[in-house]
């Protein structure tokens, strides 16, 4: 099919009317596909257990994967644009499912079909192949997709944005907890415990799924008749310090949200510890992976509940609301001994920064117009790629170097980072405002207050 006014992307046109519904639906059905690479700790012990890598090896791997997906989407957030959604899901699946299928070839090669993996060489190549596959490839999927995904669904829904993006993003962190609760188990056990053929498996199952999603997918041009009026945002000439502000943003809420997530376990266990010296080493393990399943809900939940209240009392209210009492929260923690009420507090936080995550499509497509939220949305992840790469290495040394500190320090870097998100997010409350404003009458002039907001934001 040719490129036309109607049809810019060579995509596919319904021959019906669309239901958004199922755009919906297929949306979280590829996050969700895509949200399972963060179930890589499954894979760590049995890893370790058959070619003898280190913790920092392990980690190395998911590092990559982190790094992929928010420099990717920087990459990826043009695209959508230009060659439409289903191109660039259908490529994002491409990528995703080959991550897993050369991180099984690197496994099968230090398994003893080509060498040893107690040859040092050959587990070393292992590795490397190994970290390419599911870090770098891997992680190109995870970008090119999320921001993609995100994007199209916002386009589709309009009058409910925050409502489909935190459905969306959602997803994203069910699956997540599926895979690591449910599939990723399974495919071990039909596996035999061989974790290449379990990723063999994996990347068919998610093929598959991905594939079939794909085909309702369809960019937000054909939703002509749900889109509402442009607003100012379409066609605001917004300064290079606005993007700056909103990296921030996200940069900052990403540094409490992922370093506290890296030592969910060690901080439940400690404190656990402390109040019964007497529990085992199994029983600690069984609270910390407690805590961080319970952790893990409360994440997506999160991005779904805080999404929702933004299209009720605004954007900017509800990122104060939830970056400012999840500072709170972490305030408070130092100070408390009872795991139950600390554990409600980790939740509360952690379903924060879930939130912001939801939020904070909506944010960008309500300050920048659906055309850019793309591209914007990816600049914006790469704060937290940078995050990811900085905070939980950092909490970790902390944790090595000032055991009996390492907590109370990490609380309050935490609780000062989500100040600064908030103090950041809430300069934007008057520019949000009047970007959101229907566009005017084409060859009419602007109303008063918004020339004044611009002027305003030109002389920042």
């Amino acid at each position: 099919m040719k490129n036309t006014p109607d049809n810019p992307f060579n995509e596919p046109l319904p021959a019906k009317a669309l239901d958004r519904r199922h755009i919906l639906v297929a949306g979280v059905t590829l996050l969700a596909s895509l949200g399972s690479i963060y179930a890589w700790s499954f894979f760590t012990r049995p890893l370790q257990e058959a070619y003898h890598w280190s913790n920092a090896q392990i980690s190395i791997v998911f590092s990559l994967a982190v790094a992929g997906l928010g420099f990717s989407a920087l990459y990826s957030g043009p695209l959508v644009a230009k060659l439409g959604s289903r191109r660039l899901m259908k490529r994002s699946a491409v990528f995703f499912v080959s991550g897993y299928v050369i991180a099984a070839g690197g496994l099968y090669l230090g398994s003893g079909v080509v060498g040893s993996v107690d040859s040092p060489l050959i587990s070393w190549l292992s590795f490397l192949i190994l970290a390419f596959g599911y870090g770098v490839i891997g992680g190109i999927g995870l970008g090119t997709g999320y921001v993609t995904a995100v994007s199209t669904v916002a386009g589709w829904y309009p009058d409910r944005k925050g409502f489909a993006t935190g459905l969306i993003v959602m997803g994203f962190g069910m699956g997540a907890l599926f895979m690591s609760k449910v599939f990723a188990p399974f495919s071990m056990y039909i596996s035999g415990g061989n974790v290449a053929n379990a990723f063999l498996f994996i990347a068919a199952v998610y093929a598959v799924i991905m594939t079939l999603a794909c085909r309702f997918i369809y960019s937000p041009h054909a939703a002509v008749t749900v889109l509402q009026r442009p607003t100012i945002a379409d066609t605001f000439a917004h300064q290079t310090q606005t993007r700056v502000r909103l990296w921030l943003v996200c940069f900052f809420y990403s540094v409490a949200g992922l370093g506290i997530i890296s030592l969910l376990s060690p901080l439940m266990q400690n404190l656990m510890a402390t109040r019964n010296p007497s529990m085992g080493t199994a029983e600690l393990a069984a609270a910390g992976a407690t805590l961080i399943a319970f952790a893990s809900i409360g994440n997506s939940v999160g991005r779904l509940f805080w999404a929702w209240i933004s299209d009720i009392i605004g954007r900017v209210n509800a990122f104060t609301i939830l970056l400012g009492t999840s500072a709170v929260a972490y305030l408070l923690m130092p100070h408390i001994t009872t795991p139950f009420l600390f554990a409600a507090l980790i939740c509360y936080a952690i379903a924060c920064y879930g939130g912001a995550f939801g939020t904070i499509p909506s944010l960008i497509s309500d300050l920048f117009g659906p055309k850019r939220m793309s591209s914007m949305h990816g600049l914006v992840l790469t704060g937290w790629a940078v995050a990811g790469l900085t905070a939980p290495p950092l909490f970790g040394y902390m944790n090595d170097t000032i055991p009996q500190h390492a907590a109370t320090v990490a609380y309050y870097i935490c609780a000062g980072s989500l100040v600064l998100s908030t103090g950041l997010v809430y300069t934007f409350r008057t520019l949000h405002r009047e970007c959101v404003q229907h566009a005017p009458v084409k060859g009419s002039e602007a109303p008063g207050p918004l020339r004044g907001a611009m002027a305003r934001e030109a002389a920042k």
